[in-house]
């Protein structure tokens, strides 16, 4: 499941939990539902349209793989640090278990 809407994205900047990595930034927020919810922030300022575009997809890949091993009942905001243009899917799915456990 994915956050979509901008009072979500909006929700998430105010009352977070921040873990950061050095790949990404996560925010956290606890929410009542039964699953965990992914929402992804790359702003113009980290690069060229196709390296955000990259970086959503190994994110998303990342998160398809290790959902079960996370925490439940969360909505996830993934943010991209400068060195994440180096990063691979599978640096990013270690660090995002990393920051959860």
């Amino acid at each position: 499941m994915r956050l979509c809407k901008r009072y979500q994205y909006q929700r998430m900047a105010s009352a977070t939990h921040r873990h950061t990595g050095r790949w990404i930034i996560v925010d956290a927020l606890e929410n009542k539902l039964s699953h965990t919810r992914l929402g992804i922030t790359a702003s113009k300022r980290y690069g060229k349209a196709h390296d955000r575009n990259r970086f959503k997809r190994m994110v998303r890949e990342a998160f398809r793989l290790c959902h079960k091993q996370l925490p439940v009942g969360f909505d996830l905001n993934i943010k991209p640090r400068s060195a994440a243009k180096r990063a691979i899917t599978p640096l990013i799915q270690a660090e995002l278990l990393s920051l959860f456990h």
